[in-house]
């Protein structure tokens, strides 16, 4: 984290531990490619291959996160987290999503070291599905920026291998080498621009229970793992929820210049503003309170004191301007709501460690969560993290939520 409100990255993964033995690899694609995969109970899947060699955690209903511990591979090549789909009754697997190489997880490499690895990975890819991988044309509307693909096709399954990497020289970045599995080709195909959904249709998504909370269903969980990608992993879930599920957190990731120290407001701001026309979305943003004035408030204190309040001080400045000037915060409080009574996810870049959280993997820092609801009877935000389903759905005080808040966004659909 380069400055505690300008620069957001997410801690460690605190992850369930359903076994602590680690055994030799195992082929993943084999059991993809013969068929196994899909046509055996989950719970044969998963034990012949990673239930008793590692760990794996719950993203939400509907998909397991298998930690790189596991040891699964593809050939000789080792994959990084997998990420499973499962069918509605959990008894089938459907896809499976995974990273041979990404640069949140895997640091910065050289490019010929990237070059190698990406061989190799087609080579492998070729090997077991035994033929060689066609290339496949790409725009920068499926997935937000240049990739380079291959795919294959069985009568068991389809694969898609994509790799990216920016910039030239000194500037070149290695991003990611990723790699896609279901039983049809069909199956592979993500939402790009012109699969974004209808603001009207997005009403529909809102649940208002009896208790007063309003708030929106159907927004995806991205478990963003290790890697200081809260960022890009919070607005590819907006992306999913309007139907592009194609723009994911690596390649995000690339176009936000994230690292494993976060990503920089100003960066992220900036990328999302280039992507927006071409996926027909539109942008906003603003602060709950005027953080603005606050900033004056404590420059004002540094004349006196000559020490510059830290976050926890100027959450507490706002936190007691709010008790006495409730219409300070009920203003930005007007737009949070008229955006979820649309359907609509609010983005929201916070600050942690400033008042308890319980469960988080993250203690202190800057950070980027979704507000996806509201109790205004009670006078609470709800809202969202992208560390698996035990994170899907929390509450905070409205005030305590103004009082950490650095930037609120809206990207929505144009049309």
């Amino acid at each position: 984290m380069k400055t505690a409100r300008l620069t957001h990255a997410c801690g460690a993964l605190a992850v369930l531990l359903l076994s602590s033995v680690v055994a030799s690899a195992s082929d993943i694609l084999s059991f993809a490619a013969n068929g196994s995969l899909w046509d055996k109970p989950t719970g044969e899947v998963s034990k012949q291959l990673f239930s008793s060699k590692g760990r794996y955690t719950r993203v939400d209903n509907v998909h397991i996160r298998v930690l790189k511990g596991a040891g699964l591979t593809v050939g000789n090549v080792k994959l990084g987290d997998v990420t499973m789909e499962l069918t509605e009754d959990g008894k089938h697997f459907v896809a499976l999503n995974t990273t041979i190489f990404n640069k949140g997880d895997d640091g910065d490499i050289e490019k010929e070291i990237f070059e190698a690895r990406l061989k190799q990975s087609v080579q492998s890819i070729n090997n077991v599905m035994g033929v060689e991988g066609k290339t496949r044309q790409q725009s920068r509307k499926e997935t937000g920026l240049k990739t380079r693909a291959w795919e294959w096709e069985n009568e068991h399954c389809a694969v898609l291998l994509e790799a990216a990497s920016t910039g030239k020289g000194k500037k070149y970045t290695a991003e990611f080498i990723r790699m896609s599995v279901a039983p049809t080709k069909g199956d592979l195909e993500k939402g790009g621009a012109n699969d974004s959904a209808r603001r009207s249709d997005l009403k529909g998504n809102v649940v208002h229970e009896e208790n007063g909370d309003v708030w929106i269903k159907g927004v995806p969980m991205v478990d963003q793992g290790e890697k200081g990608y809260c960022v890009p992993a919070a607005v590819s879930r907006v992306f999913a929820y309007y139907g592009m599920d194609g723009v994911d957190q690596h390649a995000l990731a690339a176009l936000c210049k994230s690292s494993d120290q976060g990503t920089s407001i100003e960066d992220m701001e900036k990328a999302l503003k280039s992507i927006c026309g071409p996926f027909h979305m539109t942008i906003k943003s603003w602060d709950w309170v005027g953080i603005k004035s606050f900033i004056k408030k404590a420059r004002k204190m540094v004349k006196k004191t000559g020490t510059l309040p830290d976050d926890r001080e100027i959450a507490q400045m706002i936190l007691e301007d709010v008790g006495k000037h409730p219409g300070t915060m009920n203003k930005g409080l007007n737009g949070i709501k008229q955006q979820v009574n649309a359907g609509i996810p609010v983005v929201w870049a916070v600050v942690l460690g400033i008042f308890p959280e319980q469960g988080l993997p993250q203690s202190f820092g800057g950070h980027m969560r979704l507000i996806i609801g509201y109790n205004e009877q009670e006078k609470r935000i709800i809202y969202t993290d992208t560390w698996g389903m035990r994170h899907a759905k929390k509450a905070m005080s409205m005030s305590k939520a103004c009082a950490i808040t650095h930037r609120l966004w809206v990207l929505r659909p144009a049309m």
